[in-house]
């Protein structure tokens, strides 16, 4: 065995906020902010920045994303080839998240970490996005996440927010959303009766993304977290209650079921309520999730160290609601200070589990 804090660690990141790191004698060095793999000419200049960054340096170990299609993965088995690296160390993207908390508070026993965000690759190979996990230093499992939907037609809800509500909806949500086509929705709910193309998830961003079409905020995103974003803006501090929501439990773990609320988000709308009053119960709904399954789990599992990460905690709205829950019930509330809260941690996650790992 070897002690892997002595080693040298090349942490790949994910494909969008791309940012690699490496480590040298002890001290770790972040690559550039990359941006999405996925485009050509930043995939290039990663590989470009990677090879340079190792030119002089050999990792013993490579770090990368779970997902086994992604570019920095593909690349991450290249280098490790190329390198001779002592071993190739695919990480799960949530656990990343929580882990880069880890590492920068320096938190050494168990911690539960929630981790919620737009997409990451599941162990049972479906898109996460909503995990409450259980994290310590010889790795994580997952209690409890949201309740997974449909996403009809993949990634392309993502740049059609629309598609969520539906897939959340169903019939319901046809008359609503009046700037798509009556005939593009009939053809998402075939979809999804018929299962085509419609894979699953239990992100936590996709349901801001369908709470802001649903809302007519943003039916068609334009740029990134489009919705979201114009989400929190119509947010009102001054507004309490929040919309219900169920939790069950399926095999080991626990799953949050937001049907109902959405179901009266809908049934407000119908009554002409006023739109900023419906979103701001919906944010208030999200952080009542988060605080309640949060105290429900710590009381099952005696941890009062609660980490929070993933790009959805950049609404400091939900945060601060959050954060202000979880703190008055006796936890500690921890989150990225030293990174930003979205993708460009994944690496210093990714370092952090690789050398807590047992492997050799």
């Amino acid at each position: 065995m070897w002690n892997k804090r002595h080693k040298t660690i090349l942490a790949l990141g994910a494909d969008i906020k791309n940012r690699f790191l490496l480590t040298n004698g002890g001290l770790l060095h972040f690559g550039p902010d990359i941006g999405d793999l996925s485009e050509a000419e930043n995939f290039e200049l990663f590989k470009r920045e990677v090879r340079k960054a190792v030119k002089n340096i050999k990792p013993d170990i490579i770090a990368c994303d779970l997902h086994p299609n992604y570019f920095s993965s593909l690349f991450a088995k290249e280098c490790s080839l190329q390198l001779k690296a002592h071993s190739l160390e695919p990480i799960q993207h949530h656990h990343a998240h929580v882990a880069s908390v880890m590492q920068e508070h320096n938190l050494k026993g168990q911690v539960l970490g929630v981790s919620f965000d737009g997409t990451g690759y599941g162990q049972d190979g479906n898109s996460w996005g909503g995990e409450f996990l259980l994290v310590d230093r010889s790795g994580f499992k997952r209690l409890a996440h949201l309740k997974y939907r449909m996403m009809p037609g993949g990634d392309k809800v993502t740049r059609e927010p629309w598609r969520m509500a539906l897939s959340i909806l169903g019939k319901k949500a046809v008359s609503f959303m009046c700037e798509v086509d009556r005939k593009d929705k009939q053809t998402i709910l075939f979809m999804m009766a018929k299962n085509i193309n419609s894979p699953l998830t239990s992100s936590a961003g996709r349901l801001f993304d369908a709470a802001a079409a649903l809302l007519g905020v943003c039916v068609y995103a334009s740029y990134e977290a489009e919705g979201p974003i114009k989400l929190e803006a119509m947010c009102d501090k001054k507004v309490e209650g929040y919309y219900k929501f169920s939790v069950f439990k399926k095999g080991s773990n626990l799953v949050i079921d937001t049907d109902e609320m959405f179901s009266g988000m809908l049934k407000d709308l119908k009554k002409g309520k006023n739109k900023r009053l419906i979103a701001t119960r919906f944010h208030n709904s999200m952080a009542e999730i988060v605080v309640g399954m949060v105290k429900k789990l710590s009381r099952s599992f005696g941890i009062k160290d609660i980490a929070l990460s993933g790009g959805v905690f950049q609404n400091n709205f939900l945060k601060n609601k959050v954060v202000a829950g979880i703190n008055d019930s006796g936890m500690k509330v921890f989150t990225n200070i030293q990174t930003p809260v979205n993708d460009l941690n994944i690496s210093l996650g990714q370092y952090y589990v690789s050398c807590c790992s047992g492997k050799s």
